[in-house]
């Protein structure tokens, strides 16, 4: 990888930052801070070939994303400045936009306003592209037996819920499909000013509305935060979908994906974290059940 990015950021004039700040992305690319030819902070995101197909499918998703669609969607995106795609990798020159805050520090006004953000997102115009759907794959070939070793402590009436995952899947997807971040969290959002940027596109595509809005909390939730009903109350100001159906999915959505998916990622956080997560799908669940979405 060290050559990799030296060769690089030779073709493009850049240097690395010192202290090297290297990031990683959810999908495995090296992220690497660096100074352009004139002095400007930007990132190079790095994907080289031996990841496997799956990453280099992802990285190209992303950079198709930033050639053909970041300039005609209404929301804040890093400036592609650079791109190359060869047999050895596919790297990405990104221009720095902002950093990112920890979920609690977020207010309801910047909640609110990613909610218009993922609304104005959501109309965006755009070719059928096709995304992995890790929680449709989830929930076709659950591994039950890890659902019930984590979830049957917490979760009275699982053996029920699991059994009704069909409808589950049916209320998540109540919304029109459209095109959707697909990896949406705090950690993929900075802020300059009051300006939200999005970054990471390597999972978007077509895809579930309430999967952009439910993670947020999925992954806000092992740090004991939830997305307040601002996130909600500026979604449906520029995105007129029913509000109880809209509420519903985005329930569901959550809800799916701590039972069918989280388990395994027990291990990678604390006690506190994992009681957090219990007491977020134990409401849920609660709520689902009991009718109450809202």
């Amino acid at each position: 990888m060290a050559d990799l990015l030296a060769a690089t950021l030779h073709q493009w004039g850049a240097f690395a930052r010192h202290p090297v700040d290297r990031l990683e992305s959810r999908s495995g690319a090296g992220v690497h801070a660096v100074l352009t030819a004139d002095g400007a902070e930007a990132y190079v995101k790095l994907t080289p070939a031996d990841r496997g197909p799956h990453a280099l499918a992802a990285a190209r998703r992303e950079l198709r994303f930033y050639r053909e669609l970041a300039p005609a969607v209404a929301v804040g995106t890093p400036g592609l400045l650079a791109h190359a795609d060869t047999g050895d990798a596919v790297a990405l020159l990104l221009a720095a936009a902002g950093v990112a805050r920890e979920p609690r520090s977020w207010t309801a006004a910047g909640w609110a306003g990613l909610g218009r953000d993922l609304a104005r997102l959501h109309r965006t115009p755009a070719p059928d592209w096709q995304r992995p759907d890790d929680l449709r794959d989830a929930m076709a070939a659950a591994d039950l037996s890890a659902v019930e070793a984590f979830w049957r402590p917490t979760l009275p009436r699982l053996a029920e819920l699991v059994d009704r995952r069909d409808e589950l899947r049916r209320q998540a997807a109540a919304l029109p499909p459209a095109f959707i971040h697909g990896d949406c969290h705090t950690g993929n959002i900075t802020l300059v000013g009051d300006r939200r940027h999005l970054l990471d596109w390597q999972v978007c595509g077509t895809g579930r509305p309430a999967a952009d809005l439910a993670f947020l909390n999925v992954r806000a939730a092992p740090g004991g935060v939830s997305a307040p009903p601002d996130l909600l109350d500026g979604y449906l100001a520029e995105q007129p979908h029913d509000p109880a159906v809209t509420r519903l999915a985005v329930l569901a959505e959550e809800l799916s994906v701590y039972v069918f998916q989280w388990p395994p990622f027990a291990a990678y956080n604390t006690a506190a974290g994992v009681e957090h997560v219990r007491r977020r799908a134990r409401a849920l669940h609660d709520r689902w059940f009991d009718g109450t979405a809202a």
